[in-house]
């Protein structure tokens, strides 16, 4: 938590405990629509829970209602007076564990399964749940259902819906608070670059694997406080109090207040929380109960053909518009005020990491050896192997479909090889993640520009420093000890990139609304913002006008020279390679069929028959 958020979370504290006292004296707020309010906040944490794992990581869960009633059920078992009679703090704190560990075994087909297969999945837990385990005698007592205590403060129960409601207020401005703090840590922007696309996550250093999992434990443990507060607001709670509609009803919820946002889930939780008050004095409350559902259909229609972000996207779409015009003026004003004769647009100034920094010992900085790719029946990569010397910029390069980004992708472990051995820095890492090769001092870029494009360009650079945020989960959570101080000195990083790139106007602004040479340059500055011992780039040229071509060059040999940097290259521009590259090897059909000097590599048969087929005699 930063030093300005907590005045905020100390005034929400302050009027969850004061405002239902005041609305009670003044008569707006009877003990029936405390209960009414308390269900809403109930269902908004829930549906905050819901948000951590389709809003921030993308994948779409339709079981955490269960994951709600099983919060719900432990509840009653820790505090009944028959049963463990723990305290309220406690029991609240174990049946959040409890439930987190239920969502780490839910989260496990997420490891393999995306979109509709998880769909499935999650609302086959939800089912069994529903009709088996809620209505077990361990658990729940059979059908019957179970009762719970209210909770004490001092010598007094809290036995009216107002009074409790302070309560619920309360752990909800927990909830919010541990929420805001997720999303502003390496945790949120972890889950949203997953959800962008897990490769370019795992390139910024991110443990694909182990986030997903976290995600839906921290969505469980979340989605278990709203259940104990939902069962301790109503004294009851059955089976039938978790149906599979509730699970339908927040994802609704997340969808039309806005994927992703915190404040449009709240909004739109308590339009469906406190509408049916509205409702039922109208129509009644049967009547209100059916209708409420067709509202929430009809709302959700409406959200999706109108926004597909919801209510939160559309108000997020005229911030960025009017970044975006705010940027296009300040470049108005850079251009007008350049040299005659300059092309401000051709300029590609990505930051430069400091002389020397992390420079480890050692001739050889990569060794990729007798490396062999399969996909089904077709050999991508047949046995090549490429060594980069230390501080060397090497080429490698080969007609399309030669194999060279299969075996990039070998090399930093985005695909698996069959055969073969990568060696960096003198470490064995073939059998290495992704992700722990970036951590051991491999960068890299991607043929389509690797960036979570949903994302501003400093949320991008803050991404792409992953691997130095070393505060521990209860840090980023919390927002205490290491974590403000190491985050302050993250974004003093990525501003300081902003300035080298001369991309200040364009900090707030979502990547994809940059152009595609932007884009490239954003990229390759997300690369170099770590200062990786080996900088491997796949096409960097790909989208840059002619002039940009010639300052990327310029720019490589700069790198190179200043900081000893050491640079594996793909890249199609013969002109660029020939221009920066040390040493150069040749690919064509998942084979090397040449290497050595740029220049004598160039002019061997067997590449210029690889390029341009041999002429018939």
């Amino acid at each position: 938590m930063t030093t300005t958020s907590w005045p905020r979370f100390a005034l929400a504290a302050v009027i969850a405990v004061a405002l239902p006292g005041l609305a009670g004296s003044l008569g707006l707020l009877t003990n029936f629509r405390a209960l009414v309010v308390g269900t809403a906040v109930c269902m908004a944490v829930a549906a905050l829970s819901l948000n951590i794992v389709l809003g921030y990581t993308g994948l779409l869960s339709l079981g955490h209602i269960a994951l709600m009633g099983f919060g719900a059920f432990v509840g009653a078992k820790l505090t009944s007076p028959d049963e463990l009679r723990l305290a309220f703090g406690p029991a609240l704190l174990l049946a959040a564990l409890g439930t987190g560990v239920v969502g780490f075994l839910v989260g496990l087909p997420a490891l393999r399964l995306r979109g509709i297969y998880l769909a499935i999945v999650t609302l086959a837990f939800q089912y069994v749940m529903w009709q088996s385990l809620f209505r077990s005698e361990p658990l729940s007592a059979g059908s019957g259902g179970v009762s719970f205590p209210r909770p004490w403060f001092g010598t007094r129960e809290l036995a009216s819906n107002t009074s409790y409601l302070v309560v619920v207020l309360l752990v909800a401005v927990v909830v919010w608070l541990v929420d805001t703090n997720l999303t502003e840590s390496k945790l949120g922007r972890a889950l949203q670059a997953i959800r962008a696309d897990e490769a370019v996550a795992a390139s910024f250093g991110i443990d694909v694997v182990r986030m997903k999992l976290l995600a839906f434990s921290l969505s469980g443990a979340m989605a278990g406080v709203a259940g104990f507060l939902y069962g301790h607001l109503n004294r009851f709670v059955a089976a039938d109090s978790f149906p599979l509609l509730q699970s339908l009803l927040l994802v609704i919820m997340v969808v039309v207040g806005g994927i992703g946002s915190r404040t449009g889930i709240a909004v739109a939780a308590a339009f469906f929380g406190v509408f049916p008050l509205v409702l039922e004095g109208a129509i009644g409350q049967a009547a209100a109960t059916n209708w409420g559902a067709v509202i929430g259909a009809a709302g959700l229609l409406v959200a999706v053909a109108h926004n597909p972000e919801g209510l939160a996207g559309a108000v997020r779409e005229l911030r960025e518009k009017r970044a975006e015009r705010s940027a296009i003026r300040l470049q108005a004003e850079a251009a007008a005020g350049a040299e005659p004769g300059v092309d401000t647009t051709a300029d590609l100034s990505f930051p430069l990491p400091p002389a020397g920094v992390g420079r480890a010992t050692g001739e050889v900085v990569l060794e990729a050896t007798d490396i062999r790719v399969r996909f089904g029946g077709l050999v991508a990569v047949d046995g090549a192997s490429i060594t980069v010397p230390r501080g060397k910029i090497v080429g490698l390069i080969g007609p399309n479909g030669a194999g060279k980004t299969t075996m990039f992708n070998a090399i930093s472990g985005a695909v698996t090889a069959e055969r073969g051995r990568v060696v960096l820095l003198g470490e064995d890492v073939t059998r290495l993640a992704a992700h722990r090769r970036v951590q051991r001092g491999l960068g890299r870029t991607f043929q389509l520009v690797g960036l979570a494009r949903d994302r501003s360009v400093t949320e991008n650079l803050l991404l792409a420093q992953h691997q130095l945020a070393g505060y521990s989960v209860a840090e980023a959570l919390t927002g205490l000890n290491r974590a403000p101080r190491v985050e302050a000195e993250l974004r003093a990083r990525a501003a300081e990139a902003l300035a080298g790139l001369g991309f200040e106007r364009f900090a707030d602004l979502p990547v994809r609304k940059l152009s595609g040479g932007q884009q490239r340059i954003v990229e390759i500055a997300c690369a170099l913002v770590t200062a990786p011992e080996l900088l491997m780039l796949d096409e960097p040229s790909a989208g840059l006008a002619p002039a940009a071509v010639e300052r990327l060059g310029e720019r490589l040999i700069e790198l190179q020279e200043r900081s000893g940097a050491t640079i594996l290259l793909i890249e199609h521009n013969i002109p660029l390679v020939l221009a920066t590259c040390d040493e150069l090897t040749v690919m064509a059909e998942g084979q090397v069929i040449a290497s050595g000097a740029p220049r004598e590599v160039v002019a061997v048969d067997e590449v210029v028959d690889a390029y341009l087929g041999r002429v018939p005699a």
